[in-house]
This record gives C-alpha cells, structure tokens and sequence, in this order.
C-alpha cells in the first residue's frame, strides 16, 4: 500500500534557523515510514524547543502548529 497523509499541518513558527517553519511544515507532511533518521531528529529537536514537547500525551501537530 502506498503511503499517504492526511490531516497534515501547517507550521507558522520557526524554532530555530535550522528549523524554520516550512521545513517543520515539510517534515509533518512526510509518511512516517519515509523519514529519514535525520529528519526524525529534527523532530526530536523541535520537541525539545516547545512547551509541553516531552509530554506523553501531546501530539506533534498541536505541539508545533
């Protein structure tokens, strides 16, 4: 089955010069699956710059959007 997205989001906020708006924007529109370790990090990375970031609970969308 090929992947596909739904429900992505949009990002209006850049965390940091290395993770600007539409490159979060881009990653959150990517299928899980087809993320690279490097992207996964970037990710990781921006969690780590928003409050609430290390809750269980959140999800990603509503954390950076």
């Amino acid at each position: 089955m090929a992947a596909t997205t739904a429900g992505t989001k949009t990002v209006t906020h850049s965390l940091a010069p290395h993770l600007s708006a539409s490159a979060l924007t881009t990653l959150l529109a990517t299928p899980i699956e087809n993320l690279t370790v490097a992207q996964v990090e970037q990710l990781v990375d921006a969690l780590r710059r928003v409050q609430g970031g290390g809750s269980p609970a959140a999800t990603i969308g509503s954390l950076l959007g």
